[in-house]
C-alpha cells in the first residue's frame, strides 16, 4: 500500500511542476519594445535603403528585435504613426492604446520622431517596376514595427 502512496505523491508532485509551466507560459506577457533596449539605431531612409539592397537579409536580421527609428512623421492614424522613410516608402510604428495615450502629445505631424519597436515585416520593396508603368511605385514600401515606444536615446 505505501508503494502506490509514493506514486500517487509523485505524480502529483509532477503534475504540479506541469501545471507551473504551462500557466507561466500562457500568462507570460509578450514582449515590447519598452522592455528592451533597441539592438539597432538608425535614420529611417537608412533602414529603407537596407531593405531595397539586402531585403531577405535584413528581414531575417531585425524579425522580432527591437530597433530604433528616427525621421519625420507623416501622419498620424489611431495609435499608429507613419514615419518618412523616402519616396513611396514608409515606416509604420503601432503602439498600444496604454503607451499612446501617455505619449501622444510629444508626436505631430511634420515633427521629428525616435521610436523603437518590434521588426515584424516589411512589404512592396520585391515589386518589379516597369518603367512605362507611372503607377507601378504608388503602393509604395511598407515596414512595420509594433508594441511601439518612444526611444529616449
Amino acid at each position: 500500500m505505501k508503494k502506490w502512496k509514493k506514486v500517487l505523491l509523485y505524480l502529483f508532485i509532477i503534475g504540479i511542476v506541469i501545471g507551473g509551466i504551462v500557466f507561466y507560459k500562457v500568462t507570460k506577457r509578450p514582449a515590447t519594445a519598452a522592455d528592451s533596449e533597441p539592438v539597432k539605431e538608425m535614420v529611417a531612409t537608412e533602414l529603407i535603403n537596407e531593405l531595397i539592397n539586402h531585403r531577405q537579409l535584413i528581414d531575417s536580421i531585425y524579425k522580432d528585435n527591437n530597433i530604433a527609428v528616427k525621421g519625420k512623421i507623416i501622419d498620424i492614424k489611431d495609435a499608429t504613426i507613419f514615419i518618412e522613410g523616402g519616396p513611396s516608402a514608409t515606416i509604420n510604428c503601432s503602439f498600444d492604446s496604454t503607451t499612446f495615450a501617455c505619449c501622444k502629445s510629444t508626436f505631430k505631424i511634420g515633427g521629428e520622431a525616435n521610436i523603437k519597436g518590434i521588426y515584424s515585416g516589411s512589404d512592396g520593396f520585391d515589386v518589379v517596376v516597369n518603367p512605362d508603368d507611372m503607377l507601378a511605385d504608388v503602393a509604395g514600401k511598407n515596414v512595420m514595427l509594433k508594441t511601439c515606444a518612444p526611444n529616449k536615446h
